[in-house]
């Protein structure tokens, strides 16, 4: 039994995570490492890199550069200069602002990416990419002792891996089931969640096994993705797959069950944490890296036994420093990570009205906290957090602010509306996937 995925990412975790609050503790391998795996997951490239995993990070004052040459920084990222000349950009983990080197990417005298360095959360530049016109061509792999132990070359697609012997793979595919061969995982039921690498890999390994796809992405216009319907037309090691969009799976379930006689169709949600229920308290939260944020003004004073909240985590123009003329507003530029959470905890509404990006996850964690999501139609940054009875027209900011107050007047109206996120975002029980998980991996 393994979990294989192509990529680390928010689906991912999802699964990985509601599969060890429900006590299943599955040996999980990551294809595609970005060298900033959690360390209890495994990775080909961790596994013939065999980096000490007791090493700090690589911070961008510890980058090695010619004499004279200089580093600059912000909290976001950094460039290396020689004299007037840059020479590289500095790409940083998106981990609290520590400025923890991921890539630096070196420049051409035009400006253009040459190559790219990467480096993994243990301090090892453990990856090379070469450019040519402004394609990835090559890619390099060193080990602990920065010692090449693997070759890609990403226009032809084969490899070379150099280990007692140099093999030779001619595809990603072919490496990445040497190496779990040799690797002697349990390969009897695989679970994966793309329908790219991993699946391409079960369609490659021996017959007799049970795969399950846990399906997260939107169905678009009702169309299921071609290599789903493969598996629908084709008898493979796939034998189930199950959705985890609730929207999806309530509109397409009765056209699914039973549809197809080699694999089989279910749903099952992901087991968010909760650590609080909302307590109604008129303490609204907005995060924002920008001043552009729709309807403030008409929020602020139609609701003035709201407590607004306002955080960034840079400074902060003239224009949000002049909201500190409401007494209901408090402003925190440059907040801490730290800060956030504490915002978070002791707020009950959460405001996605800002025009630009998201940050820090705010609206995740908002709904994690139970907080009662409300934003504008073009601001939405999580819509899958976001039930309809809370989104409104840029123009409707006084039709919010009402909806905000008839919510935090009326208990059963606000454990409605929580309810409801829940569900939109597809929410199981601990219960519900300890039998369901349970069933697949009979």
């Amino acid at each position: 039994m393994l979990n294989l995925f192509d990529n680390f990412d928010q689906a991912s975790f999802d699964l990985l995570r509601s599969q060890r609050i429900a006590k299943f503790n599955i040996p999980t391998v990551i294809l595609n490492d970005d060298g900033f795996l959690p360390t209890d997951i495994e990775s080909p490239i961790q596994y013939f890199g065999r980096y000490n995993k007791n090493r700090n990070p690589m911070y961008f004052d510890q980058l090695a550069v010619p004499h004279y040459w200089r580093i600059l920084s912000t909290a976001n990222s950094g460039t290396i200069y020689d004299l007037d000349e840059k020479k590289a950009n500095i790409i940083y983990s998106a981990t609290d602002n520590s400025r923890q080197v991921k890539e630096v990417q070196w420049l051409d005298s035009a400006g253009n990416i040459s190559w790219t360095d990467h480096y993994n959360q243990y301090g090892y530049r453990f990856e090379r990419t070469d450019y040519q016109n402004g394609h990835p061509v090559w890619r390099t792999y060193f080990d602990k002792k920065n010692q090449s132990f693997l070759e890609w070359n990403l226009v032809a697609g084969d490899l070379f891996l150099t280990t007692n012997k140099m093999r030779h793979f001619s595809s990603f595919i072919e490496f990445a089931i040497y190496y779990l061969q040799i690797r002697h995982f349990n390969l009897d039921h695989i679970l994966y969640n793309t329908l790219d690498l991993s699946l391409n890999i079960s369609l490659q390994l021996h017959s007799n096994g049970s795969d399950t796809l846990f399906w997260h992405e939107k169905i678009i216009n009702d169309v299921l993705p071609g290599n789903m319907q493969f598996l629908i037309d084709n008898p493979t090691r796939t034998k189930k797959i199950i959705f985890q969009n609730y929207p999806d799976w309530h509109r397409l379930k009765s056209r699914l069950q039973g549809s197809s006689k080699n694999v089989d169709f279910d749903y099952l949600g992901i087991i968010y944490p909760h650590p609080r229920a909302n307590q109604l308290r008129p303490q609204a939260l907005i995060l924002t890296n920008s001043d552009e944020i729709i309807g403030l003004s008409t929020l602020v004073e139609q609701l003035p036994k709201v407590k607004f909240k306002i955080a960034a985590v840079t400074e902060m123009s003239e224009k949000l420093l002049s909201y500190q003329r409401y007494p209901n507003v408090k402003l925190y530029p440059n907040v801490s990570t730290k800060h956030v959470k504490e915002l978070i905890a002791t707020s009950d509404i959460y405001l996605d009205i800002n025009r630009q990006q998201e940050i820090l996850d705010a609206v995740r964690g908002a709904f994690e906290q139970n907080m009662l999501i409300v934003g504008f139609e073009e601001t939405l940054h999580e819509p899958n957090f976001v039930i309809a009875e809370n989104v409104f027209k840029s123009d409707e900011a006084i039709a919010m602010s009402k909806h905000i107050l008839e919510a935090l007047l009326k208990p059963a109206l606000m454990k409605e509306l929580i309810d409801k996120q829940r569900q939109m975002a597809s929410e199981a029980t601990v219960e519900e996937y300890r039998k369901k998980v349970g069933e697949v991996l009979k």
